[in-house]
């Protein structure tokens, strides 16, 4: 059981976890994320939805943030809220562009963490890091949040210019998933 209201969270999740038998968070979930790093608000998450899991049910929580070199690793964990409680994906992009403004340091990182709860209580940790670069303007469709403005080293292409199999081969998700799949045995 996926502890996130994000459906875009839950879709890439389903897909990355493809083999096992994925269900979201009730309708309404969203516990205040609290914690200063990626790890807490990723626990914060799966301890809310615990009780509320079937009991034989795996619980895994996503936490994951943007850190900008320039901007002193902000977004970072506020991530999703950059711009403000009511945010689209497109206000924070257009605020983290502004923000940067001209300055030539525009390395970044996305960051995952996936905390999991497992029906005896035993608790499992996966993470992933992507490292890229923030573009001067947004390009691409697909993906979401800051995928328009998100170059992934070694790469062309924000990772909303990528094909949906091609972002999950190397995002930070997609590296913390497989970590996990791993840690549940079902890769």
């Amino acid at each position: 059981m996926l502890a996130t209201g994000n459906a875009d969270k839950v879709r890439e999740l389903e897909a990355l976890l493809a083999g096992s038998q994925v269900t979201a968070a009730p309708e309404g979930f969203d516990p205040d994320e609290t914690g200063t790093t990626l790890l807490q608000n990723a626990r914060i998450k799966a301890d809310a939805l615990r009780p509320d899991a079937p009991a034989d049910s795996w619980v895994i929580a996503d936490d994951s943030g943007l850190f900008v070199h320039g901007l002193d690793g902000r977004p970072g964990v506020y991530s999703s809220r950059y711009a403000g409680p009511d945010a689209t994906y497109a206000d924070n992009c257009n605020l983290l562009i502004e923000e940067l403004g001209d300055r030539d340091d525009r390395g970044a990182a996305f960051a995952c963490v996936l905390y999991c709860i497992a029906p005896d209580g035993e608790v499992l940790v996966g993470s992933g890091v992507l490292p890229g670069e923030i573009t001067r303007q947004a390009a691409g469709a697909d993906g979401f949040g800051y995928d328009p403005v998100f170059r992934p080293l070694g790469d062309e292409r924000t990772l909303a210019e990528m094909t949906r199999d091609e972002k999950a081969a190397i995002s930070h998700r997609g590296r913390a998933a497989r970590g996990m799949a791993r840690l549940l045995g079902i890769a």
